[in-house]
């Protein structure tokens, strides 16, 4: 019976004890409430969209103790909660705010998102290749006799567009892309040379701009190099080879009247651009490759586009013009 009461005794004194000291806490392990902090992430990593297509945002908060959310477009509440989604069938530019507010004050975050009818995959008319894939290939011509290579003005350049399909159990690289194109539409051409392990370099592109079948370019003798003359004979199923490498390729002449060329090696170059998704619509969305072609695997809607770039001391390269793309016409 003494164990007993002994027993009863220490729970009473140990659970008096704790009350003590929790009325001594007086709630000071409670966090002190103050101003929330917020921050919009865009988790789709893209800033301009399709009609109709969706932005994932979310409100990061830091202090979120009794925060209150509030996401407000162009002004006007539309959610309350942490995750947003955003989407409009009208082109324009959104202002995105986001805020978060307790009894102690406010404070917001912002973004702008735009919705333009830009060029999208569907808009391609010119197909190679079957599957359920799909990528394209995007070439950025320049007229003759431009003044600022690194930035042309918009009627000084032609970027067209063609489609390439591929199946699932196949892998297919950035160069088997131009090699099916260049030979199914008649009005490419590509100069390539090889350099061995590492595969085939783009060194150029030409189109047949007025559609008579021909092209004709030519480079000059320059120090030890060689100039090169080169017509539609000497490209086989739309390419041409380098032979000989002392062979000029800078400098190329376009002789044919309508057509385009771009290329070269040590003076300027055709430089290697990647993109995702449905659109590329803004030159941001693209990513400088310092890959050849060939070691490129294609993905889904995926997108490879084409400058041409001056060679400089900054390393500074002539950025994809989206808005100005059009689909290359399926010969």
């Amino acid at each position: 019976m003494k164990k007993k009461l002994l027993y009863a005794l220490t729970i009473l004194i140990f659970a008096t004890t704790y009350i003590s000291c929790s009325d001594d806490d007086n709630g000071d392990n409670e966090p002190k409430l103050v101003v929330p902090e917020v921050s919009v992430q865009n988790l789709s990593l893209k800033n301009t969209i399709l009609p109709a297509q969706k932005i994932k945002l979310r409100a990061n908060i830091i202090n979120k103790t009794q925060a209150d959310i509030q996401w407000l477009t162009n002004g006007v509440e539309i959610a309350q909660d942490s995750i947003y989604e955003f989407s409009s069938t009208i082109e324009g530019s959104f202002n995105i705010k986001v805020s978060a507010s307790n009894i102690l004050g406010e404070t917001s975050d912002s973004l702008k998102i735009k919705v333009i009818d830009g060029f999208k995959i569907s808009d391609i008319k010119n197909w190679t290749g079957e599957g359920e894939n799909q990528s394209i290939m995007a070439i950025q011509w320049i007229y003759k006799d431009v003044k600022n290579l690194l930035h042309p003005e918009d009627e000084e350049i032609f970027f067209l567009a063609w489609g390439y399909k591929w199946k699932n159990a196949e892998k297919r690289t950035g160069y088997d892309m131009i090699e099916a194109i260049a030979k199914k539409d008649p009005k490419l051409f590509v100069l390539v040379t090889s350099d061995g392990n590492q595969g085939m370099v783009i060194k150029g592109f030409g189109y047949d701009g007025n559609g008579d079948g021909k092209i004709e370019i030519k480079s000059p003798n320059s120090n030890s190099k060689n100039g090169l003359h080169l017509t539609e004979t000497d490209f086989k199923n739309g390419i041409y080879q380098q032979k000989n490498a002392n062979d000029n390729i800078d400098g190329f002449e376009i002789l044919s009247e309508g057509d385009y060329w771009i290329g070269g090696w040590h003076e300027a170059y055709t430089s290697y651009w990647l993109g995702y998704g449905e659109a590329v619509l803004e030159a941001e969305e693209y990513e400088y490759s310092n890959f050849y072609a060939n070691h490129r695997f294609l993905e889904n809607k995926s997108w490879d586009a084409w400058t041409f770039s001056p060679i400089n001391s900054t390393e500074t390269n002539t950025a994809p013009r989206p808005e100005l793309l059009k689909a290359a016409p399926n010969n």
